[in-house]
This record gives C-alpha cells, structure tokens and sequence, in this order.
C-alpha cells in the first residue's frame, strides 16, 4: 500500500517541480518522456559505479547528472514555500467536493422548496469558499507566484482556480443575504460547478500529463 501511494505520487511531485520553474507545455513533455527512457538524448557516459559496467547497467548524460545533483542539494534545504505549494492537490478536493454537493442541493431546493435545504446549503457554500480560497493561495505557491505562465495549461489551472475563489466568496456573501429571491446566488454556484469541471481536467492535465483521458 505505502509503495502504491508513493508511486502514485511521483507524476504529482514531477509536475510541481516542472511548473515552479515555469517550464512550457512542450518541455514539461519532454521531460516526462526522458524520465520514462532513462535518458534525455544528450552526451552519454557510465552511470555511477561504473568500473566497465554494461549497457544494461544504465546510462546518463552529463546535463541529466547536473541537474540531479543541483535538485538534491536544492532539496536538503527546507522550504516553507515549497512545501506549502505540495499540500495543494490535498486541500483542493474538499472545495471542489463542497461546491458540487453546494450545487446538488440548490438544485433539489429549486425542484422542492419546502424541503428545507437552506441551511445545509450555507454550510456547504461558506465551507467551500473557505477552502476554495485556501486551495488558491497553496495553488499560487505550488505553481510560482507570477502573472503570466509559459505552460498554457498551467496558465488556464491558476486563473481558473483563482476565479473559482473569487466566486465562491460571492457565493457566500449572497447566500448570507439569501431571502426569496435566491436567483443570483444559483446563477454563481452553477458557473463554479462548470468551472470545477474544466479546472480538475486542467489539473490532471499537469499532474499526469498531456492527454491523459486518452481521447
């Protein structure tokens, strides 16, 4: 079990790293697929331990070797920041699973208004923008803190996600308000549940890959 989580959690881990150095679209490709062959097509020499080993003892180039060895030193320094950023796939589940059932219940409302869902439906949504706003910030730290990103898929998660917050506080607010009139505040939960929609496509896009529905 603890081997299947760990492997489970590589791809997520790669793509963290990929996207804090703003790596685009076709690099982060790339090294994923060099990850999977071993090799990244440059100069080979003997991988450690070498002493006349054989071919199928692996080989690596020196650029590969470099930037192992500049990513574990990086890496024996504790980073807050860095940190931080790794508990956002975590976090971000329990707004997306709020703001869906949000929607659900809002929807069972409308059909049956005497089924008193109004309060459910406050906790769900205050609790949902919380952590929508939550699972922003980390979003920001896991991806790098900047205005525009040179990955388009990455580009579409962070503004996606930082909308998704935005309009969950204003579902908030409005459900706050909420008296006979609920209109408005339906219009908003649905755009954040479409938007959740796309947001987790985008999301799995960068943890597993490009096309990684296979379609």
């Amino acid at each position: 079990m603890l081997m299947l989580i760990v492997t489970m959690s590589l791809p997520a881990a790669n793509a963290h790293e990929a996207h804090r150095k703003d790596l685009s679209d076709a690099e982060i490709a790339e090294m994923k697929q060099a990850a999977e062959t071993g090799h990244d097509g440059g100069i080979e020499v003997p991988a450690a331990g070498g002493n006349g080993s054989s071919a199928t003892d692996g080989v690596m180039s020196t650029d590969s070797h470099n930037e192992m060895m500049d990513e574990h030193l990086e890496g024996l320094a504790f980073s807050p920041t860095d940190f931080l950023g790794r508990l956002h796939p975590a976090l971000v589940h329990f707004p997306i699973a709020l703001f869906l059932v949000a929607a659900l219940a809002e929807l069972l409302l409308f059909a049956r208004p005497a089924s008193g869902l109004e309060p459910t439906i406050k906790f769900l949504v205050y609790t949902g923008a919380a952590g929508g706003v939550a699972a922003a910030i980390l979003g920001w730290l896991a991806g790098g803190i900047r205005m525009s990103d040179r990955s388009e898929t990455l580009g579409l998660h962070r503004w996606t996600g930082t909308s998704i917050a935005v309009a969950g506080v204003v579902a908030a607010i409005l459900v706050h308000r909420a008296k006979s009139d609920r209109s408005l505040l339906r219009i908003v939960i649905a755009g954040i549940a479409a938007a959740l929609l796309f947001q987790g496509y985008w999301g799995a896009e960068m943890s597993m890959g490009p096309n990684h529905m296979g379609m």
